[in-house]
């Protein structure tokens, strides 16, 4: 099953965020230190696909740490 560059990076910009709204309320404490973690390289890596020129047209067009805080 090969696929474009475009088609699998608009696939992770969605998986991505469909991760981070489940973690939306996981915070920085020793509870939920895993899930924070994980919320953390999730934010990391929408915003290194933000720096892709057509990032905005395939559904990144906000900016991530705004929308997704790490608190």
């Amino acid at each position: 099953m090969n696929r474009n560059a475009k088609t699998v990076l608009k696939y992770l910009i969605d998986l991505f965020k469909e991760y981070l709204t489940e973690l939306s309320d996981v915070c920085d404490c020793p509870e939920t230190q895993f899930e924070y973690g994980e919320k953390t390289a999730y934010v990391e890596c929408l915003e290194i696909i933000a720096m892709w020129n057509q990032a905005e047209k395939y559904g990144l067009n906000f900016d991530v740490e705004k929308k997704f805080p790490l608190m």
